[in-house]
């Protein structure tokens, strides 16, 4: 047992984190062990690649808008662990995480008289998130987040309202497969018997889609880019139309937030088949989303912003929006990314964007080698910088503009160098 929380985030964090899975029978005996705590909660289930976490702040904001007390469960964190787990707004205290922790490490004896082994650091955090959830007097929505995948994530123990996939791109793949329809497989394992899904359109993969929607009978909503119009893109804000909803306002920024704020918006009209949300609930928790580390504007002049974006998909929608903005401006990227990821495919599209590129590392142990990427590179302008000090007070004496990126990590660094925002 434990006396404070900060030592119990420290034991959960050393727990074991990718486990080999089958099926889902393991989490779904624990869970039974702890007395169902998922059990009689309405979910908005939220998968895939990228987006998921802003998805589910718009679905979240929304439905707060409309009066709905609404839980919201989340990976990674940024800048605190209790971010993965929320109600109304607000984190998970520290007490209430404690007496969950050691609620749960209470009956490990019981895990080992019915040969389970020790929860894995996954499995504690999302029965952890349950618990919490189930002890909420007065709740009316969960959204929760996949942690990775679909098909075997121990948040996929849940028969939601509706499900959404995001969008399908390239990571995890020592995990997913190498082929982007072994990952899309792997993440159409969420979608249940006559559940709705909401995802974005992909040429390469609609017939799969279509297919595994068939095969479950699930309504399928297939967004496309064309569906959004008029879309104008700044370092303020985003604005769009979307079918008869005229200048839909956003305060995070890029065209694919937008694609994220109309996957929520499908999402409230499903549920408005049976629950109350009015179109201006839908305007004002759109433009009150924040999300943080997700080009998150933290200097207007000279302009600093962080983004963390870790994947191809990522850097591919972190390239377009500064494509967009850039003008005449000196535009330098400060990059730092996690040693598996796939450095060499993203490389080319960030710095095809950018006036100069700045190879570092974060904090966190996973973080690659500054030296290793500067190799990879084929900018004619790059430089190793390690001192985050260094680069911040460059950055904030230096016309232009300047993006770190690569990994939430790093972002997490850096917004801890801002009190306002940390």
């Amino acid at each position: 047992m434990f006396n404070n929380a900060q030592d119990l985030i420290t034991w959960i964090e050393a727990q074991k984190r990718l486990t080999p899975k089958v099926s889902l029978e393991r989490f779904n005996r624990i869970c039974e062990l702890y007395g169902r705590p998922e059990k009689d909660l309405k979910y908005v289930h939220i998968g895939g690649t990228n987006g998921k976490g802003s998805t589910v702040a718009f679905v979240k904001n929304i439905l707060q808008e409309a009066g709905y007390n609404v839980a919201t469960y989340i990976s990674p964190y940024v800048l605190k662990f209790n971010e993965r787990i929320s109600y109304n707004c607000e984190f998970i205290s520290d007490e209430k995480l404690l007496e969950i922790g050691n609620y749960i490490i209470s009956k490990y004896p019981l895990l080992e008289a019915n040969n389970l082994d020790p929860l894995s650091f996954f499995e504690f955090v999302t029965l952890a998130a349950f618990v919490y959830f189930s002890r909420l007097e007065k709740l009316d929505f969960v959204v929760l987040e996949v942690g990775l995948g679909g098909l075997l994530d121990a948040t996929n123990i849940v028969k939601p309202l509706v499900t959404v996939i995001t969008n399908v791109s390239y990571d995890h793949m020592n995990v997913l497969g190498d082929s982007l329809e072994e990952i899309a497989e792997n993440k159409l394992g969420i979608v249940k018997e006559g559940v709705p899904l909401i995802t974005c359109d992909n040429p390469e993969l609609r017939e799969l889609f279509k297919a595994t929607c068939r095969k479950k009978q699930s309504p399928l909503v297939l967004i496309k880019k064309e569906d959004l119009r008029n879309v104008r893109v700044s370092l303020s804000e985003t604005l769009f139309d979307y079918e008869d909803f005229k200048d839909l306002k956003l305060s995070l920024l890029g065209r694919h937030q937008a694609l994220n704020a109309v996957l929520a918006l499908e999402v409230i009209r499903e549920l408005r088949k049976t629950y109350l949300v009015r179109r201006e609930d839908i305007y004002r928790g759109l433009l009150k989303t924040f999300w943080p580390g997700r080009l998150q504007l933290l200097m207007q002049e000279p302009v600093i912003l962080v983004d963390g974006a870790h994947n191809l998909g990522g850097i591919i929608s972190l390239a377009e929006f500064l494509r967009t903005v850039k003008g005449e401006n000196f535009l330098r990227i400060i990059f730092a990314v996690s040693h598996d990821k796939a450095k060499e495919k993203m490389l080319p599209i960030i710095e095809a964007v950018a006036d100069e590129i700045v190879f570092s590392r974060y904090s966190y142990h996973r973080s690659d080698d500054a030296k290793l990427l500067y190799a990879i590179s084929n900018h004619p302008r790059k430089r190793i910088e390690e001192n985050l000090d260094s680069l911040l007070l460059e950055a904030k004496t230096t016309k232009g503009i300047t993006v770190f990126c690569g990994s939430l990590y790093l972002v997490s660094d850096v917004l801890h160098k801002f009190p306002s925002f940390s």
